[in-house]
Parts: C-alpha cells; sequence; structure tokens
C-alpha cells in the first residue's frame, strides 16, 4: 500500500495569527479549533476520524493533494462527518522557492483533484507555514483565504513523541482564549494520542471546541 508522500522537512516560519474570533463567547471560555496538515493517511486518518468523531469535534483538514487523489475515500468520509477539507498545496514544498506560476499550479492541481469537496470560502495553508509577497498574491488571485495557527504541538518533532506534544499543546492553549491548532494526521504518535490530547484539553475548564466552519 502506497504511503503518503511528504517534502523533506524545512524550518517552520513564524505563524501569523490569521484566523477571526468568533462574535460571542461565553465569559471565560477559551475556543479552540482543530486543524491536521499533510494527509489523509490510509491508516492513521482514518483513526483521527474515528476519534473526532467520538468527542462530536469537527476539524479543518489540510491536504496535500497528491495524497488526497490516492485516498478520495477518506477525503469524501471527511466532507460527509462534517469536517472542512482546505488546500495545502498538491507536492508540500517550500512555496517560498517557487515562482507565482509554480505556486499558482501547486493550489490548482489540489483543487482540481479536492473538486466539489472544496467548499467556499476556500482555506489555504502555506507548508511549513512559508510564504511571501509572491505567495500570497496568488493566494489571493485564487480565492484562497491563509490560515496558519497560534498553537503548534509539535506533534511532527520526534523529540516530542510520542506523548510529549500533548502536554505542550495543552500548555500553549491554557494560556490563550483562542487556539486554532496545528496537528498532524499522518503520525502515528498523533493517531494514538490525540484522544488524550483532547480529554486534557477539556480538564482546562471552559473550553469550546469550534466547528470547522466558522474558521
Amino acid at each position: 500500500m502506497k504511503k503518503p508522500k511528504r517534502a523533506k522537512s524545512a524550518k517552520r516560519s513564524a505563524p501569523a495569527k490569521r484566523f477571526k474570533a468568533p462574535v460571542f463567547r461565553a465569559a471565560g471560555t477559551r475556543q479552540v479549533w482543530l486543524t491536521f496538515d499533510d494527509g489523509p493517511h490510509p491508516t492513521r486518518t482514518a483513526k483521527v476520524l474515528d476519534v473526532l468523531s467520538a468527542h462530536g469535534i469537527t476539524a479543518c483538514f489540510f491536504l496535500v493533494g497528491q495524497n488526497a487523489k490516492l485516498y478520495p475515500a477518506l477525503v469524501a468520509r471527511m466532507v460527509r462527518e462534517g469536517h472542512r477539507v482546505c488546500n495545502h498545496t498538491y507536492t508540500h514544498p517550500q512555496l517560498t522557492k517557487l515562482t507565482a506560476a509554480q505556486v499558482r499550479q501547486e493550489l490548482l492541481r489540489t483543487e482540481q483533484t479536492l473538486g466539489l469537496n472544496l467548499k467556499k470560502p476556500k482555506l489555504f495553508r502555506p507548508p511549513f507555514g512559508a510564504h511571501n509577497a509572491t505567495v500570497d498574491a496568488v493566494v489571493v488571485d485564487l480565492g484562497y483565504r491563509s490560515i496558519l495557527w497560534n498553537v503548534d504541538t509539535v506533534d511532527w518533532n520526534k523529540d516530542f513523541q510520542p506523548t510529549k506534544w500533548v502536554t505542550h499543546g495543552v500548555a500553549q492553549i491554557r494560556a490563550r482564549s483562542n487556539s486554532v491548532v496545528l496537528n498532524h494526521d499522518i503520525h502515528a504518535t498523533t493517531a494514538a494520542h490525540l484522544d488524550s490530547f483532547i480529554r486534557k484539553i477539556k480538564l482546562i475548564g471552559k473550553v469550546q471546541f469550534m466547528h470547522a466552519s466558522t474558521l
């Protein structure tokens, strides 16, 4: 069975806070949006979806086009269960090293792959959070809104696996009133410990997991 493809690791750019806070929030409530990058993965994404379903949580999945092409049934399941399918390029390159034409092609190939599963308003996240004026201009021209994050669990970092990413992420969420959380559904340790992560977030108290449509 083919494994999802991913580009070699690159240094992550400092993410900007690009999300709209909802109009209403009960006093003292922390709002949390869960997002997952780089999938789908044939087995780990399915496990992530199972956990989210058990907790009644919807998430934004920023999909790599070449992986989405391999596993269309998983993409369809995401949409069916109320999750939001988003564009994360086709091959997961460092976009700041590409020309505007190449950046455009990365987004369009994934858009063509996702088809009607990509709902409007269309959301995009650049791999590694890396973007510049060229990337931003293409994103806007194609009608996308860029979504980064303000909580990185670093579940992608071997030094934080298998479970250190859980406590690291929870600590960041506890310190904020609004959290857009970055995770990756391609990692076995993320799939295995997502339930624990969600339960620990709930223990913070007064936490509201926001619907994917509100991001």
